[in-house]
């Protein structure tokens, strides 16, 4: 009797420790279960995360796009109104038998910080004075009012005929 209390004693230890063998792997899986959908979680977070980033750099690119097509449409109205002048100046100047020659030119700024991106084009007019030998960039706004200039100049030539000076460089 003695030795089937032992065999029941030892059924039921062992019963128990099945048990506790299954809670243990229960509260493993369990625990890994939350270790999953925390990782899952975190990847979700970093996913949006990149998405959010992705759509920034997108409308970062669109607004420097819309920037570009206006600093173009800007940059095709100056040439629009500038490239006649240039002309009429270079007839002007061999009107005079001046050796000076006016071109447009395009040239790029760039920022002192930031992204190259941000480069700006202006539109400028060379002055090549071969006669001193040096020449000058001007921005659109002086060469139009020194075509003006000109223009009263030749203006005042055609109507009293007579060669203006030019040795004053002053």
């Amino acid at each position: 009797m003695e030795a089937e209390m032992a065999k029941l004693k030892a059924e039921v230890e062992a019963k128990k420790n099945d048990e506790d063998a299954q809670a243990e792997a229960a509260e493993r899986e369990a625990k890994m279960r939350l270790e999953m959908e925390f990782k899952l979680e975190q990847e979700k977070i970093a996913a949006a995360e990149r998405e959010r980033e992705r759509q920034e750099k997108i409308r970062k690119e669109e607004e420097m796009i819309k920037l570009r097509q206006a600093e173009n449409s800007a940059l095709e109205a100056d040439l629009e109104r500038i490239l006649p002048l240039v002309r009429e100046a270079n007839m002007i100047a061999a009107e005079f038998s001046r050796d000076i020659r006016f071109n447009s030119q395009l040239t790029s700024t760039m920022p002192d910080f930031g992204d190259i991106k941000a480069e700006k084009r202006i539109f400028q007019i060379k002055v090549d004075n071969r006669e001193d030998g040096y020449f000058y960039v001007w921005d659109p706004e002086k060469f139009v009012n020194r075509v003006e200039m000109m223009r009263a100049m030749f203006n005042e030539y055609v109507e009293s005929g007579e060669m203006p000076d030019f040795t004053d460089k002053t």
